[in-house]
């Protein structure tokens, strides 16, 4: 299922929006235009202003796009300076709460991450800053005229200091938290300071939950009075769930350090030709036990992939009459193969990157096809190596 969509490219980077991005698109703009201003402290919405219907829910929908853009530029300062230090960036998707930059690897260098991990933040606050200036200059200019744009930029300003603060929280995974990962793999294995660094940031998931349903001390920060608040339990679920997906992550990829292509993949029953029927490969299925294969002509060169979901799509009476060509998926060169001497962490970062199930392993010398690599091969092995099995 496609959650997101692609906006538009950004230094070569590819912008997606999330679908769970609309949500607080759409409540920040009910929000502002709606908010009165006794609520708060700080004046932070338009309620209570004498403005027509159209002007109040146009300001509010400009807030909720410069809300969208701020969070883009955080997002660009940690891809910029990852950049500078040699890793990719696949895209950048803006989601519920807040932004994630797809990198191709995380630095373990801790001065690398550290630098990485900052550089949103200082994005950031230096926007915090600027939407301040802004607003001290139109209160300067006209305080009753330019009010509601004052409060608009006041209220971004606010946004991106929050932010900034909020970040730097020591909470894996937040930007705060990945400093502090940072820190603490400077004296120990990057493994064990992740692990330190996600319980950390558990633990400070199961105080927003008590935070939430108790007094939450950011609301009385703005209204000065004390009151549960719902949203915090749920950013708690979200932080408690990422932090336990990327420690997870970070083990897998700590087992399989040293574990080359040429140890996990399959060399036999891996190959099908491509002009047998698609009855005959699910009888070759069955007798191998396995459902994904290279597909190879004649001359035995490599065609593309077939795997069982792809079979299941294809009605039992249009089997016998169909062969492996018309349901295979295509070749695409570099992208599709590795060598046998690369990492295996290499080909599961593909596969998890590229939503690939398979890989052709190839020689170094022709570019030949001596085998496959496919991530059910690649869980079972990993299994292993979590229960002790390592390669002699």
């Amino acid at each position: 299922m496609q959650t997101s969509i692609q906006l538009c490219k950004f230094m070569g980077i590819p912008i997606r929006l999330h679908f769970t991005f609309l949500f607080i698109f759409f409540a920040i703009i009910f929000s502002f235009a709606n908010m009165p201003q006794t609520e708060t402290r700080i004046p932070l919405g338009l309620g209570g202003l004498e403005l027509s219907p159209v002007i109040r829910y146009s300001l509010s929908a400009i807030a909720a796009v410069l809300f969208f853009f701020t969070l883009l530029l955080h997002e660009m300062a940690h891809s910029f300076v990852a950049m500078r230090f040699g890793t990719k960036i696949h895209s950048i998707t803006l989601f519920f709460f807040g932004g994630l930059a797809m990198m191709e690897d995380i630095p373990k260098s801790p001065d690398k991450e550290w630098r990485i991990a900052i550089a949103g933040p200082l994005m950031s606050l230096a926007l915090g800053g600027l939407f301040f200036l802004i607003y001290l200059g139109l209160k300067a200019l006209d305080p009753t005229n330019y009010r509601s744009v004052a409060i608009l930029v006041l209220t971004i300003g606010l946004f991106n200091g929050a932010l900034a603060v909020f970040n730097l929280l020591p909470a894996f995974p937040m930007d705060g938290g990945r400093i502090l990962r940072a820190l603490l793999a400077k004296r120990m294995s990057f493994l064990k300071a992740t692990k330190r660094a996600a319980l950390i940031g558990k633990l400070f998931a199961f105080a927003l939950v008590i935070m939430g349903f108790s007094r939450d001390p950011f609301t009385f920060i703005l209204t000065g009075k004390w009151s549960s608040n719902l949203w915090l339990p749920l950013l708690a679920i979200f932080l408690f769930m990422a932090a336990t997906e990327e420690e997870r992550a970070t083990a897998t990829f700590a087992l399989l350090d040293g574990i080359k292509v040429e140890n996990v993949m399959r060399t036999e029953r891996a190959t099908v030709p491509e002009d047998i029927t698609l009855s005959e490969l699910v009888n070759a299925m069955l007798a191998d036990k396995t459902t994904e294969y290279a597909v190879v002509d004649a001359r035995g060169d490599l065609k593309g992939f077939v795997t069982l979901d792809a079979v299941k799509k294809i009605p039992n009476d249009q089997r016998y009459f169909l062969h492996v060509s018309d349901v295979m998926i295509p070749y695409d060169g570099p992208r599709d193969a590795l060598l046998s001497d690369a990492p295996a962490s290499e080909a599961l970062k593909r596969m998890l990157r590229d939503r690939k199930s398979i890989l052709a392993v190839i020689e170094e010398a022709g570019g030949g096809l001596i085998g496959i690599i496919t991530k059910k091969d690649l869980s079972i092995y990993i299994e292993m190596l979590r229960g002790g099995v390592r390669v002699q």
